[in-house]
């Protein structure tokens, strides 16, 4: 769900209040030494720069407050940029959620097909499930904010989900010729299932939580 935050206003600076932005990188600022700088090299020099450190500053305040509760412009002061530099590299939650988290489901579908061009791997799909839950617990309200956008696939993170869902059907195609799981598991069940692990698992007590549910959740579609 993309969430529009209307900028805070604010005077002189985004932030402390101290008269500046502190290490600032303002987008087209910069000017080579010596000299004129090639046209919009420096802009884009400067560009790559604060995405960076937006993206950077977004994983932090998942870290501590989860995807859901992190506020666009909280992410823009905590990286030391002004609101419009935020709202120009990443125009709601989920673009910028997407680019945060966009390795590790590159990463997923990495993984099947390493798992897929291994030989003899009973156990391939349930490594990998593992490896999802563990993807998806990594930020409290991963789970929430994944499921949104797998219904709305038309979106950035929608897109990497899809990506994932694909990835997961071959595994899950792999498994059921082998006779490992039900005939009828389709991959978009056992990414709902492993999203609900992942959701149960940010309440559950220990750090075992998530194994014990997968175990519970393979047992149920094994073949009878």
């Amino acid at each position: 769900m993309a969430l529009r935050i209307v900028p805070e206003r604010h005077s002189g600076t985004f932030g402390s209040g101290s008269g500046k932005e502190e290490d600032v990188v303002r987008e087209g600022d910069t000017a080579a030494a010596g000299g004129a700088a090639r046209p919009g090299a420096p802009r884009r020099r400067d560009a790559q720069r604060n995405r960076a450190r937006l993206v950077e500053a977004a994983s932090a305040l998942f870290d501590e407050v989860g995807t859901e509760a992190a506020a666009m412009n909280d992410i823009a002061r905590r990286a030391g940029v002004g609101p419009g530099t935020l709202w120009r590299h990443f125009p709601d939650k989920e673009t910028l959620t997407a680019e945060v988290v966009g390795q590790s489901l590159d990463d997923l579908a990495d993984l099947a097909g390493e798992l897929l061009a291994a030989p003899d791997q009973p156990d391939a799909l349930a490594r990998w499930v593992a490896a999802l839950v563990r993807h998806i617990t990594r930020y409290r309200g991963l789970a929430t904010s994944y499921a949104q956008a797998a219904r709305a696939a038309d979106g950035p993170l929608g897109a990497r989900c899809q990506a994932v869902e694909r990835a997961a059907a071959e595994l899950v195609a792999h498994a059921r010729e082998r006779g490992q799981v039900r005939a009828d598991l389709t991959a978009a069940e056992l990414i709902q299932l492993a999203t609900a692990v992942a959701w149960a698992a940010e309440t559950a007590a220990g750090p075992t939580a998530p194994t014990r549910l997968l175990d519970l959740v393979f047992d149920g579609v094994r073949p009878r």
